[in-house]
């Protein structure tokens, strides 16, 4: 049987994708990267926000409504499943089957016919995500992945390190720790924080050059951690730090457990590490946000701590906390946003042109027209490429290359 998966969504999702297709290889089951050529295809759904569940629902749309191959059987599952799935079930009545996170073994059953062998099937070169947690328990206001997956659920310890392992025997070489909350792993199963033992851990494998963190908290953070990314060789000096906000009204109303001047301090602390890059996000137009508010944190990331910057408008959530608080007009949140990725577009420009002229290592992850790689302040997916004038590099390895012209977020090497 011809098989496609269809993966949206975050890294998380990516991660439950691969494990999805894994355990099918045993199947007597062909993958096919076409969905329209396939007789089964598995979409793996995203419905954390708006326009999350209006890219799953134009993808099932899409496959259901296929001229090409009639017959096609689809089956969904993923987060859009366990948040809309009645909803989804009127709608696309002719899905063949809907499976919510938890049922995803039933989902390979439903397929091979028969009890599968546990694997993943990693379908990215040189780097790959390892998720070490799942669930959140820090309740934002507006966020809708506690009522989606649960309550944060730390994985086992020697279960991720053997899964580095059998990945580095793939040819990684990096790492990427994902997580809702990263930072603050093996507190709900160890008692104690444990991302510093993990990090040693793997930093043991011989084949891994990179550890990367993503997803971690200012709330959790801690003086170990930072100083692990200071003295760890192999852990990047970067760090995906979400802060959301930085006025301590709108803070609390999110209820993000932090306020201004601890995300200062941290960001204090780490900005002392020699080369450090920082990643952060933020939403702009939260309910009540005045516009000395926005002008606050417009300031604040105009002070340019942060090398990358995620912008997204708030989307107002149905079972939110925030979504019976008072909404601002569409109009002004867009404007805001707007104004806000103009900010973002000048920081990063002016961030990457110190890196012009310079030798740099970049693993070499995507072929397409050129060459696409990324170096240690980069990470794959959300911060800028590294776009190579060689045909001769392999994917999967580093390489120290000079970088040589900077367009808009990124970089060209030869």
């Amino acid at each position: 049987m011809k098989l496609a998966l269809v993966s949206l969504g975050c890294p998380k999702n990516l991660v439950d994708s691969e494990k999805i297709i894994g355990c099918l290889a045993g199947a007597d089951i062909e993958l096919c990267p076409d969905p329209r050529n396939s007789e089964c295809v598995i979409i793996n759904t995203c419905g954390f926000i708006k326009p999350a569940l209006d890219e799953t629902e134009n993808v099932i749309k899409e496959l259901l409504g296929s001229e090409k191959n009639s017959m096609l059987r689809v089956y969904v599952t993923g987060c859009a499943v366990n948040r809309f799935e009645a909803e989804l079930k009127k709608k696309f009545k002719r899905v063949a089957g809907w499976f919510r996170l938890e049922e995803q073994k039933r989902l390979v059953q439903t397929i091979s016919k028969k009890n599968s062998v546990c694997a993943r099937l990693c379908s990215t070169y040189g780097y790959a995500y390892l998720k070490i947690a799942d669930g959140c328990s820090n309740h934002c206001s507006y966020c809708t992945i506690p009522s989606i997956k649960g309550e944060y659920k730390s994985a086992d310890f020697d279960r991720i390190i053997k899964e580095a392992y059998e990945l580095s025997r793939l040819g990684i070489k990096e790492l990427i720790l994902i997580g809702q909350d990263t930072t603050n792993y093996g507190v709900d199963r160890y008692g104690e924080k444990m991302l510093v033992p993990l990090l040693r851990e793997l930093s043991k494998l011989r084949n891994i050059a990179w550890i990367r963190i993503l997803y971690a908290h200012p709330k959790s953070i801690d003086p170990q951690i930072i100083n692990e990314i200071a003295d760890n060789q192999k852990v990047c000096k970067y760090l995906d730090l979400p802060i959301q906000h930085i006025n301590d009204r709108i803070l609390k109303l999110m209820n993000r457990g932090v306020n201004r001047k601890k995300i200062e301090s941290v960001l204090h602390e780490l900005l002392k590490i020699k080369g450090i890059s920082l990643r952060t996000t933020v939403i702009t137009g939260f309910p009540t946000e005045t516009a000395d508010e926005f002008k606050e944190l417009y300031n604040f990331l105009n002070n340019g701590y942060f090398d990358w910057l995620g912008i997204f408008p708030y989307y107002n959530e149905p079972g939110t906390r925030s979504f019976i608080m008072e909404q601002l007009p569409e109009e002004i949140i867009d404007s805001r946003y707007r104004k806000l990725l103009r900010l973002q577009k000048r920081l990063i420009r002016t961030k990457n042109r110190r890196y012009l002229n310079r030798k740099l290592p970049v693993l070499i992850h995507h072929k397409a027209k050129t060459l696409i790689g990324h170096t240690r302040f980069q990470s794959p997916d959300i911060d800028g490429q590294v776009r190579v004038r060689s045909r001769e590099k392999a994917l999967g390895k580093i390489y120290k290359l000079r970088i040589t012209r900077i367009s808009g977020a990124n970089l060209y090497a030869i």
